[in-house]
């Protein structure tokens, strides 16, 4: 039987960690980052969020040395708990990220619908975009890894070169950029900012699915790392740079820019727009450049991590037989690569039929929270269960590291769901419901796929 192939460098993962990040919906989250902290201050909560995910990664690094498997985090809760608990919450985990996909590929699809009038429908954006990333990962993870590689640095160099022309030009705009608490209500608005942008991290842990892929196992948990560190850069930069060139509320769409357009899907457009100034058909030019290179780079490295995923657990015989494909030229899981892709399709046509795309932030935020909080439960209940076991990395500091993590991470999802506004509320539901499916798939349907 045909095996994946072990090629990929502590770049290349650090790369698809970073990858699903670097997307349009990030941008969304970072202005409502902002948008929660007096002044030019959400900066200090990317940060802070950045160093709570640093501790999380170590978990998650101890426990990929431990099981170095496609599998990734299903496994870790299986051992440390049980399967009628692993699958449910790690497949809910992976659906809610390739639902979120759909979100990305609608605000994709308005971008350049938006940008070029008169042109394609919105539909033909988004088969497109789903097609170029499911076309790279399908002939081979070489391509899609160099690729990933490619649109990363690209990402990186634009993001910050802009954020940092955007602070030349405009200042701090606040006179209150150092201290997120000022103000009332400063102190809860701080934390659910943090928590909201554990949402600018999301997926640097998916690289753990590519464990079997990997020349050497130790550049997980060096990737994950390497990808917390790129995405911190890029969007605290970013949000103090958002913050000091356009209105708070034209970047949220609660007014209309000069042009009469609400930019609250696309905030990047109008950012672009004015650091450009008078060079405008530039700028549209720069902002249709990074709407696409964003989008395919989110693209990518979620079909490239849990296509892995999905191909485990059906050679584990938790899902249909099929996803477990290996193409013999290429070495790739390619009917799961299909299968994610019209997944993601699927759910950016019910997003376009329903609204409500800014759920999924909150939606995916949540899944992320949770499955860190599982991991370092794992390690916990791991240390105890399997005392002898190997483990190439440990976590520092343990066991308060680990302590700390489950308890902060817990605190910051019930923090992330209290606020009752219709999207966040919307969020909830929609994560809930991924998990009742996936409960009634395990109740179900596992039972009949393990009898075959």
């Amino acid at each position: 039987m045909a095996e994946l192939k072990r090629v990929l460098t502590a770049r290349s993962v650090a790369a698809a960690g970073a990858g699903f990040a670097f997307a349009m919906m990030s941008i969304v989250a970072d202005v409502q980052v902002a948008d929660l902290v007096p002044g030019n201050t959400g900066w200090i909560a990317v940060i802070a969020a950045a160093v709570f995910c640093i501790l999380a990664s170590w978990c998650f690094g101890e426990l990929s040395g431990m099981f170095p498997t496609s599998a990734g985090v299903r496994v870790y809760i299986q051992q440390a708990f049980n399967e009628k608990m692993a699958i449910p919450l790690s497949a809910a985990y992976i659906f809610t990220v390739v639902a979120a996909s759909g979100a990305e590929a609608y605000v994709f699809g308005s971008v350049f619908v938006a940008l070029i009038p008169g042109g394609p429908s919105i539909w033909f954006y988004v088969i497109l975009g789903f097609a170029i990333a499911g076309a790279l990962n399908y002939f081979g993870v070489e391509i899609a890894s160099g690729v990933q590689n490619m649109l990363a640095i690209i990402m990186f160099l634009f993001l910050v070169i802009v954020s940092l022309v955007a602070l030349y030009q405009f200042g701090t705009r606040f006179e209150n950029w150092y201290n997120p608490f000022a103000g009332e209500g400063g102190g809860e608005g701080f934390a659910t900012a943090v928590a909201l942008s554990v949402f600018l991290y999301a997926g640097f842990e998916w690289v753990t699915a590519l464990s079997e892929e990997t020349k050497q196992q130790d550049v997980i948990s060096r990737g994950m790392i390497g990808s917390i560190l790129i995405l911190c850069i890029v969007y605290a930069l970013l949000n103090a740079a958002l913050v000091s060139a356009v209105p708070r509320d034209v970047l949220t769409g609660r007014e209309a820019w000069t042009d009469g357009l609400l930019y609250g899907a696309r905030p990047h457009v109008v950012f672009i727009k004015i650091v450009f100034g008078p060079y405008e058909t530039l700028g549209l030019i720069g902002a249709g450049l990074l709407s696409f290179l964003a989008s395919m780079t989110s693209f990518n490295a979620g079909i490239l991590t849990t296509s892995r995923f999905l191909y485990a657990m059906s050679r584990d015989k938790t899902m249909p037989r099929y996803l477990s494909k290996i193409h013999m030229e290429y070495f790739t899981p390619h009917a799961a690569i299909i299968t994610l892709c019209v997944v993601a399709l699927v759910s950016a046509i019910l997003l376009t039929m329903l609204g409500g795309f800014d759920s999924f932030t909150y939606a995916v935020a949540g899944a992320e929270i949770m499955m860190y909080v599982l991991a370092a439960l794992s390690v916990i209940k791991l240390r105890r269960k399997m005392k002898s076991r190997e483990r190439p990395f440990r976590v520092p500091l343990y066991p308060l590291t680990a302590i700390f993590s489950a308890i902060f991470f817990s605190l910051l999802f019930v923090l992330v769901f209290a606020d009752q506004k219709i999207e966040v509320q919307t969020g909830f539901a929609i994560l809930i419901s991924i998990i009742a499916v996936m409960v009634l798939h395990t109740v179900f349907i596992i039972p009949r796929l393990k009898k075959k």
